[in-house]
């Protein structure tokens, strides 16, 4: 919460009949609240990169697959030409 928008909170606390000292009280502890929120919120910048490492991983295993099956099937390809061979 910028200055602004924490005198405007402060001055309708008051014109509410909060008193002084607990407006600005409240309009601090408010003010830090959303700071943090802030901190820790996701952005759009942090989603995107998210994303993009996971779609990393998921090539990295889908590669991996590919590779196993690739050797698997060449095994097996092998030991039947093998087989015939006798």
């Amino acid at each position: 919460m910028n200055a602004l928008e924490s005198t405007k909170y402060r001055k309708r606390l008051e014109e509410g009949g909060v008193p002084t000292e607990q407006a600005v009280a409240h309009a601090d502890a408010l003010g830090e609240v959303l700071e943090r929120l802030t901190e820790t919120l996701a952005t759009k910048d942090w989603a995107a990169a998210f994303v993009k490492e996971q779609m990393m991983e998921l090539k990295v295993d889908l590669l991996r697959w590919m590779v196993a099956i690739f050797i698997a099937q060449n095994g097996i390809f092998f030991a039947a030409i093998h087989y015939m061979a006798r």
